[in-house]
């Protein structure tokens, strides 16, 4: 992570001397990054050693003496979008200057191109949301995301035939894609289904067909990813559930230091253990993540939760204990 935030820095320490000539001293560029003098020599160290000619210029700051800047690049819709995509990928996981580079890098990908181009891709890229995740080979080869890129450049509907997990069956619906985000090491849409007449989310690689249909549709104006799923733990939905965690005192200061949920309360108690509140939709999935944390983690409420997690670990504990049974019933071999 500093390495990232740190390339982040040399990067728009480069960019201010050249935008701004005879402007940036050492002192206010150590000002505005929030670093030390020493760290901003090393920055302009490194960037002379990539041959970039920076020399100062009195007390009145730094000049760029070599235009290392790339000219206009042409480029077509797919290379535009892979480029806005992977740095959406990389922007998701970043810290706040490595933000500020990323988004006027891809706004000058965007300002540089063709007009019907630029267009397209501002309709679409708003609408792919991309975390920074690691991803299977399953998930990268899937051939229905294209289609759904389209679909949603061009507001047509599909027709899917879709392999529910849930019910093990197979179902089929009429859909008008809002989005595609990756989520959780996997590709979904997100969309309103005719068939249910709500707004749904589905696994890309869990489409057994589609079809693009001549139906348009709009998105809502007030429809928003962050405001569609801000109840969920993860991606699934469900009625919305308040949840209580007790958390032992070893593994309370790693709870208190992440954000798990824009919901969460954390209360701390005489004893080192902490109170864990949230309330999400659905608590099937914040039940696998409080599995995680074994004997350290307990459930106060709700008590279908609860109930849950007893008959889980007891239907752990008998498929060791059975597999331990079956290794001692096994002959040992002997050699002569």
């Amino acid at each position: 992570m500093y390495r990232t935030y740190q390339m982040a820095r040399i990067i728009k320490v480069a960019e201010l001397i050249h935008s701004e000539p005879r402007k940036w001293t050492r002192p206010r560029l150590a000002e505005r990054f929030e670093v030390n003098k020493t760290t901003i020599q090393r920055d302009i160290n490194v960037l002379r050693e990539m041959e970039i000619r920076i020399a100062p210029y009195g007390k009145h700051g730094y000049e760029m003496l070599s235009d290392f800047f790339l000219p206009p690049l042409n480029l077509d819709f797919k290379e535009a979008l892979a480029l806005v995509t992977a740095a959406s990928f990389y922007r998701a996981a970043e810290g706040k200057q490595a933000v500020e580079v990323l988004d006027g890098a891809i706004n000058k990908i965007t300002s540089a191109l063709p007009k019907q181009v630029n267009d397209t891709l501002n309709q679409i890229s708003p609408r792919i949301e991309v975390p920074d995740q690691q991803m299977s080979e399953m998930e990268e080869n899937q051939p229905y995301k294209e289609d759904l890129y389209q679909a949603i450049r061009e507001r047509r509907r599909v027709r899917i035939t879709y392999n529910s997990f849930s019910s093990g069956q197979k179902t089929n619906h009429r859909l008008a894609p809002y989005t595609v985000l990756f989520r959780k090491h996997a590709w979904y849409v997100i969309g309103h289904s005719e068939t249910y007449d709500q707004i749904r989310t589905f696994r890309i690689n869990r489409i057994d067909s589609l079809k693009t249909t001549e139906l348009s549709y709009t998105i809502p104006e007030d429809f928003s990813v962050q405001k569609h799923l801000e109840k969920s733990w993860d991606i699934m939905l469900g009625p919305e559930t308040h949840v209580v965690i007790l958390f032992a005192p070893r593994i309370a200061p790693l709870i208190r230091e992440v954000n798990w949920h824009p919901t969460q309360q954390i209360e701390e108690l005489d004893n080192g253990v902490i109170r864990f509140e949230v309330t999400v939709a659905g608590w099937l999935e914040i039940g696998w993540w409080i599995l995680s944390w074994g004997d350290e983690a307990t459930v106060v409420k709700p008590k279908a939760l609860q109930k849950w997690i007893v008959q889980t670990v007891r239907k752990m504990v008998k498929l060791y204990t059975n597999e331990t049974r079956n290794k001692k019933a096994e002959p040992t071999s002997t050699t002569e």
